[in-house]
């Protein structure tokens, strides 16, 4: 039995970086860059207006005042997205608005609200210095620079950014597949209709829920019976996803053929059972090049190890430079760090189940009567989940990973 701290650090030693993919850019979203972004063009690429106004020749400007306002010819106009031809010359004036490029000859913009026209001239009286309101060309980017690296997070400025630079496709890290079964004759699904003797295969769908959440593909391949020729075959066809997460049929029972099935397909077992509680006999191991994660048939402890074992796995094979800040950097893995403490015997951080009582089989944010969430019940004096969100100083929640 070895602890959480070295169970975690032995599958992200085993965990490889996934290969990159070219997807379209919307597509990118929430996904790692797994390219530099070079700036291939100035931007802007040329001088342009910052506000509304005119464009002039400061030295038109010099030795005026309230009394002695300048009066300036207006000889043309540029809108953005339509070049003005004329050349600015001394004592003449270029309407201009943001984003117009700037006429030749013209270098200074005066805004409007400094202004007035009158008979098809400009007057101003407030003297601006030469180059104000303007964005000269590679003012934000110069061409050649690096805009974005490999192993940043693709959020929507980035995205703006990306369409900035005129990038329809980028290449990001792949997201892994993720085969999920459930394992055990007492489980039904849907179509089946209830029956006293059987059981919701509800892991089924909160772990496909958590691998969506955490940004992998799931590959839900159903309910496996209590049978070793049956496991073995469907975990044989399983093997071509990235990542193999059994349910149920880890522990010792008789009945708990998991072991057996993966021995059978040949698998390195890195550990079998942690000092843990809930979630002690998680097993993890490698068949070629699939990781190979053996979940508790209870719900609870189910979610739980897919928190602190598979979470930050599926995250550093998708690129994320520091799985740490990855797994703690939002606010439902704070949620879920805050909910899931209330159940974890060794998180005494945030108060855990010190008392190592038995979780719900319906795992819930709050409590029901009758629902045996005696776990996430609020006592005397003590935390609710919303309150176990708020900070604490010099502390952060989420998956803790051990340095490596």
């Amino acid at each position: 039995m070895i602890d959480i701290a070295k169970s975690q650090r032995l599958i992200l030693e085993a965990t490889p970086v996934l290969g990159r993919e070219s997807v379209p850019l919307i597509d990118a979203l929430k996904r790692v860059l797994a390219q530099d972004i070079v700036v291939t063009e100035d931007i802007p690429a040329a001088n342009i207006s910052a506000l509304d106004g005119y464009a002039v020749q400061q030295a038109s400007l010099r030795g005026i005042s309230k009394q002695d306002p300048a009066r300036l010819k207006i000889i043309g106009e540029s809108p953005a997205g339509k070049p003005c031809d004329a050349v600015v010359g001394v004592d003449e004036a270029v309407r201009i608005m943001t984003g117009g490029m700037m006429p030749e000859g013209a270098d200074t913009v005066i805004k409007t609200e400094n202004t007035m026209e009158d008979g098809g001239y400009m007057i101003c009286h407030s003297a601006q210095k030469r180059g104000s309101g303007i964005r000269v060309r590679g003012e934000s980017l110069k061409k050649g620079e690096i805009a974005l690296y490999t192993g940043d997070i693709i959020r929507p400025l980035e995205i703006g950014a990306l369409a900035k630079l005129r990038h329809a496709y980028v290449y990001v890290y792949r997201k892994p597949l993720v085969a999920i079964l459930a394992t055990g004759d007492e489980l039904t699904d849907f179509h089946e209709p209830a029956t006293p003797w059987k059981t919701m295969c509800s892991n089924l769908y909160a772990l496909a829920a958590q691998v969506i959440d955490a940004g992998a593909i799931p590959l839900c391949l159903g309910i496996v019976q209590d049978n070793l020729k049956s496991q073995q075959e469907v975990l044989s066809e399983a093997l071509r996803a990235d990542v193999i997460i059994t349910s149920g049929g880890s522990s010792k029972g008789k009945y708990d053929l998991v072991h057996k099935a993966f021995a059978a397909l040949g698998m390195k077992t890195k550990f079998s059972s942690i000092f843990v509680k809930p979630g002690k006999p998680t097993i993890f191991g490698t068949i070629k090049n699939s990781m190979i994660f053996g979940l508790p048939g209870n719900s609870t402890a189910a979610m739980l190890s897919f928190e602190q074992f598979i979470r930050p796995a599926l995250l550093k094979m998708m690129g994320h430079p520091n799985v740490s800040s990855a797994s703690c950097g939002n606010d439902d893995m704070q949620y879920q760090s805050a909910l899931f403490s209330q159940i974890d015997s060794f998180n005494y951080e945030q108060g855990g189940n010190k008392e190592h009582q038995m979780p719900s089989l319906v795992p819930l944010g709050r409590t029901l009567p009758g629902n045996g969430s005696h776990l996430i019940k609020q006592k005397q004096g003590a935390k609710t989940a919303p309150d176990l969100l708020k900070p604490i100083a010099g502390k952060t929640f989420g998956v803790k990973i051990a340095a490596h």
